[in-house]
């Protein structure tokens, strides 16, 4: 299993102010953007943030988040997860591909994504 990338998570009350002032700092446009009904969450990625929008309320478990690593294989990490006794908080399917939230030994609390189709 190899991480292929990553994201730094920001929090916002609004996406769109929070998109176009990392678009500034960064010179880079937004190349993403998503919602997850379910969660009552907005999202978008200006590389190399991932902005998380909502309500103080649907922002509550994601605001541990400290970072979004991409790997190429969920299969292989979730068999080092299991190895390593580290329990997986959720796991689903997202607009990217399959995630897991895990929250490791030492409480760091990290979302792994195997980007499918990109």
């Amino acid at each position: 299993m190899n991480i292929t990338d990553h994201f730094i998570p920001v929090f916002a009350s609004n996406l769109e102010s929070a998109v176009a002032h990392y678009e500034k700092i960064t010179g880079k446009p937004s190349d993403r953007q998503w919602a997850i009904p379910d969660a009552e969450l907005q999202l978008a990625t200006v590389y190399p943030y991932v902005i998380v929008s909502g309500t103080e309320q649907a922002l509550g478990l994601a605001k541990n988040l400290r970072s979004v690593v991409y790997v190429d294989s969920m299969t292989e990490l979730k068999a080092i997860l299991a190895a390593e006794g580290t329990p997986i908080v959720r796991d689903q399917h997202g607009p990217v591909g399959p995630s897991i939230f895990v929250e490791h030994p030492d409480g760091t609390f990290i979302e792994y994504v195997e980007p499918q189709g990109q």
